[in-house]
């Protein structure tokens, strides 16, 4: 009787303050993704309102790795989220979320800060509180970085470590880009950080100029209602500048007893023809216990292609796993493949591509992490993206201009790493290929 009390009483305390009178532009619908997109109080929204009984409710901020002001000053504000606010502590939010059945994550990316709530949907206004609070007005007190966020740093980076791929992909960004989204994801123990930076980097991006706000399971209405009431008095602030990403190219060489990897890619400016060639190249099997037919699958799964898409930036990477022997062989079988793409792509394999990069397309905007994609979206255009824009791009892919990416891959200067037991794992120019 007294935990269903002191819910009831949580869903009122919030629901309470939430205005009607919200000032707000007209929403416009994005019909064939189903959300409704509008910009409140400076901020822009997108929400679709599925029927069933789960909400999840996102803050999509431009505050990622890139952005940091202070190398690993990312990491740690996004470890700060959910510690304490003047509002409620970090243990009553806990408490607090636990009664009412719902969770709290945080994500950082290069892109993005993101703070995710997950709950029944009529404690909406609830958990839409408690992630403005945790926006608005974190404490960020001296002692949360020395006892708290400094060993999740740690830890953070001690997994990291520990995953082979994951390093390789550090390692690619950084030979890729340098700087900006060549920075290190997670906070280096080499990294300075101090509160007062983290405080600084709190005060640039945490504004309304750097933040979206996406939800499925909500109306626009309700979801407007609720900025005005908690977030109307946030600073404006000025959006975080996307410098252009510049491609360099190079070969990493990192020992590491996690495992071993080999991977190259190649980056340039948001392209479909990049998720094309990925999904042509493929290596990941679409059934379980099956290598698939693509032209990776001779590796028997050993080696995969995939595309990251980045604000600005396309970074296609094609990895290779397992003993240094496996390595070379799964390299050499990907290196062959380009060049049988270089010769020439048949109307099936271009279909077939065309098919597996429509699907991870839309798959990305729908999945697990499709919120945070669409908060990234309404942050670079202001707008939510439309699956049938996407559908047209990736449909005017040619088969030209795949076997001309390939030829790019091939003959120009890449971006390499190899992980693991590099006095026996292959230099890419053993393949072929330039670094």
């Amino acid at each position: 009787m007294l935990v269903s009390s002191t819910s009831a009483c949580l869903r009122r305390a919030a629901s309470s303050s939430a205005r009607a009178n919200a000032s707000r532009s007209l929403a416009t619908a994005a019909a064939d993704l189903g959300f409704e997109s509008s910009t409140v109080d400076g901020i822009k929204i997108a929400t679709k309102d599925i029927s069933g009984p789960i909400t999840t409710l996102s803050f999509v901020i431009k505050a990622g790795s890139r952005y940091a002001t202070v190398p690993g000053v990312a990491h740690a504000l996004q470890r700060f989220a959910f510690q304490n606010t003047p509002q409620r502590s970090a243990l009553r939010l806990t408490r607090e979320t636990e009664l009412l059945g719902g969770s709290l994550t945080s994500e950082l990316t290069r892109d993005s800060i993101i703070l995710t709530a997950r709950f029944l949907k009529d404690d909406l206004p609830y958990f839409f509180e408690a992630l403005s609070d945790v926006f608005t007005q974190p404490t960020l007190a001296r002692h949360e970085l020395a006892e708290i966020v400094g060993p999740l740093l740690k830890l953070d980076a001690k997994l990291a470590d520990a995953d082979a791929i994951f390093v390789a992909s550090e390692g690619i960004n950084s030979a890729a880009y340098r700087k900006g989204l060549g920075l290190p994801l997670y906070a280096q123990a080499t990294d300075a950080i101090s509160i007062d930076s983290v405080r600084a980097y709190k005060d640039a991006v945490y504004t309304k100029s750097n933040l979206a706000i996406v939800a499925s399971g909500a109306d626009i209405s309700t979801l407007s209602d609720l900025i005005s009431t908690y977030l109307e008095t946030s600073s404006v602030g000025t959006a975080s500048s996307t410098p252009t990403s510049t491609f360099y190219g190079g070969e990493l060489r990192i020992p590491s007893t996690a495992g071993n990897v080999l991977s190259f890619g190649y980056a340039s400016d948001v392209s479909p023809t990049f998720n094309v060639l990925a999904s042509v190249l493929g290596g990941a099997s679409s059934i379980k216990w099956s290598y698939g037919a693509s032209l990776l699958s001779t590796t028997a799964g050993k080696a995969h292609a995939k595309v990251t898409s980045y604000n600005g930036s396309s970074l296609l990477t094609i990895s290779a796993t397992g003993s240094p022997a496996e390595v070379k062989s799964a390299g050499t079988a990907a290196v062959d493949a380009l060049k049988t793409i270089a010769a020439g792509v048949s109307p099936e394999i271009l279909k077939k591509g065309i098919a597996g990069a429509k699907f991870d397309a839309l798959y990305a905007l729908e999945g697990p992490a499709g919120l945070a994609s669409i908060g990234k979206s309404l942050l670079a255009s202001g707008s939510v993206p439309a699956a049938s824009s996407i559908v047209a791009e990736i449909e005017s892919v040619t088969a030209d201009s795949v076997k001309s990416l390939a030829e790019k891959i091939l003959s120009e200067k890449i971006a390499a790493v190899a992980v693991g037991k590099v006095s026996e794992l292959p230099y890419v120019d053993e393949l072929g290929l330039k670094a």
